[in-house]
């Protein structure tokens, strides 16, 4: 993959989709549907459906520009009229490095390649799968649209999080587990606080959009963040049910104490974005990675990247440890014969 390439699908975004899968992958080989793993084709099927989700992710990531660019051309301007608010989105399709014909030709091809690895799991999964693709479709399709309802958080959060998470485990084991889905919802509130945060900072320009994000919707920007905090709670919270409910290793605190650090520098950046705006922007190796910065500070975007990287970096930290700890310390444990859910009451028990 080489730079511009890169930089066209926004790959640094790629931790969003691929850590919730890791999630998925360490859950199954816990598993005991999981059976002679060496000659199953478990380790070919994980690798072909991260294969998948990154052509999805970065799919979705270049239609949104595109069809942004499109809109544009559509009210008259000209590509080098087109100004968006972040100064690297869509930037080399409006610098011509790619022209709209190529990325037509680029979203086809990876859209592609991603069908026919969801064609392989609908045959050898059966029809889970292809429901799970039909509700992954029709959320993709009115994503661009759902900013107009206050839904655009909530969709992606359900994207990344319980669909990405559920339909690969499933694709992997063939099962559905009630521990994996609270996993998921966990996940998935944690990536919305990223599109959250973006939609904080680009609250004004969203406002003279039309656009009804969530902290539009809430119409206070200190409001916002306070809700921020509560979900970040909320995800803790799953993890502590998850825990006390299956009476499994207080191993699974480490996703909440090794990203209190980012979760409470977010907070106190977002904070700082409403009320301070000139401060130093400093990474910390604890903060995760913070790639290109110097070029970014060079470009003056700092104030917007670092706390992007840093509602990343929650996830991404969060899913990570949550995944070693279920791989190493959780699975291997629990039996599943001792747990049912009641998906009327939703409680485990």
């Amino acid at each position: 993959m080489n730079n511009n390439f890169r930089e066209l699908t926004r790959s640094y975004s790629l931790p969003m989709s691929i850590t919730p899968f890791l999630i998925a992958l360490a859950c199954a080989v816990q598993t005991p549907f999981v059976a002679d793993i060496p000659n199953s084709g478990f380790f070919i099927n994980a690798v072909l459906i991260l294969a998948g989700v990154i052509l999805v992710h970065l799919s979705g990531n270049l239609f949104d520009d595109y069809l942004d660019v499109k809109n544009a051309l559509k009210k008259g301007l000209n590509l080098n009229e087109i100004n968006f608010k972040n100064p690297k989105k869509a930037k080399l399709i409006l610098n011509n490095t790619y022209s709209l014909k190529s990325v037509e030709n680029i979203l086809i091809s990876m859209l592609a390649v991603a069908s026919i690895i969801g064609i392989y799991f609908i045959y050898t999964k059966g029809i889970i799968i292809f429901a799970y693709m039909i509700i992954t479709a029709i959320l993709t399709a009115i994503y661009p649209v759902s900013a107009k309802y206050g839904m655009s958080e909530i969709i992606i959060g359900t994207i990344f999080g319980p669909i990405l998470i559920n339909a690969s485990y499933y694709a992997l084991s063939g099962n559905f587990d009630p521990v994996v889905f609270c996993f998921s919802i966990a996940s998935g509130i944690i990536t919305s606080i990223l599109l959250i945060a973006h939609s904080l900072m680009d609250y004004e320009y969203d406002i003279n959009s039309n656009k009804l994000t969530i902290p539009v919707l809430l119409k206070n920007k200190n409001l916002t963040v306070n809700f921020i905090s509560v979900l970040i709670l909320i995800s803790y919270a799953i993890i502590g049910y998850t825990i006390i409910k299956l009476h499994s290793s207080f191993l699974f605190v480490l996703p909440v104490i090794c990203t209190l650090p980012v979760a409470s520098k977010l907070i106190l950046s977002l904070y700082d974005y409403i009320q301070i705006k000139d401060v130093k922007f400093i990474p910390k190796w604890y903060y995760g990675s913070m790639e290109n910065w110097e070029e970014i500070m060079q470009a003056n975007f700092g104030y917007f990247m670092f706390r992007f990287y840093l509602a990343r970096n929650l996830a991404s930290i969060f899913n990570v440890t949550l995944a070693l700890v279920a791989l190493v310390a959780f699975f291997p444990i629990r039996g599943y014969e001792h747990f049912e859910f009641n998906f009327i009451n939703g409680f485990l028990y």
